[in-house]
């Protein structure tokens, strides 16, 4: 057994709480504090188990959920229940993950 192997798991306790709750905005040093790993354990987890890191995989998780939320719900109470502080940083973030505005998604699918 490696020491690798010892410590796999934490990134996927991490992920569980955060897709039941998107918006969470506990930090990557926070979750390391309550696993009781280093900051540097976990990330190499989310590395290894994601392929990339803590901050890119939130951000999106939190814009693949907005996709779904957009369906019923306007933009700015999305953005808020997604975990950004104003709904033009959550613009500019759908923007340049998908490519267009969440506002044209929905008349996309209108």
């Amino acid at each position: 057994m490696t020491d690798d192997s010892l410590n796999s798991g934490f990134a996927a306790t991490v992920a569980r709480a955060l897709h039941r709750n998107p918006a969470d905005a506990t930090e990557l040093r926070e979750w390391a504090a309550r696993l009781h790993v280093s900051v540097k354990t976990l990330q190499r987890d989310f590395l290894r188990e994601y392929g990339t890191s803590y901050t890119r995989w939130r951000t999106s998780l939190r814009l693949r959920a907005s996709k779904a939320l957009l369906q019923t719900q306007p933009v700015a109470v999305v953005a808020r229940r997604v975990g950004y502080a104003t709904p033009s940083a959550f613009i500019a973030a759908f923007a340049r993950e998908f490519g267009y505005t969440p506002g044209r998604r929905t008349a996309r699918e209108a």
